[in-house]
């Protein structure tokens, strides 16, 4: 995991834990003070293949670390 990738899984990690849902990229940009959309989500994409987070089919605000288990209640 390069450092880059470090940051943003910690703020993922710190976002879920401080309002219980995954930010959004607009919100990862503000944090790390990034301006391209585009590398976020490229960062996003590769932890998720590193298995360090995941994705939630079917809802916005996707990312999540992978030690959270989330339930769909209908």
């Amino acid at each position: 995991m390069t450092p880059a990738q470090h940051d943003l899984y910690l703020v993922i990690d710190e976002w879920w834990k401080k309002f219980g849902y995954g930010p959004s990229v607009d919100d990862l940009m503000t944090v790390l003070k990034v301006k391209g959309r585009g590398n976020v989500h490229r960062k996003m994409k590769r932890l998720v293949e590193l298995g360090y987070c995941k994705y939630i089919k079917g809802a916005a605000r996707t990312i999540r670390p992978s030690y959270l288990r989330i339930r769909n209640i209908e």
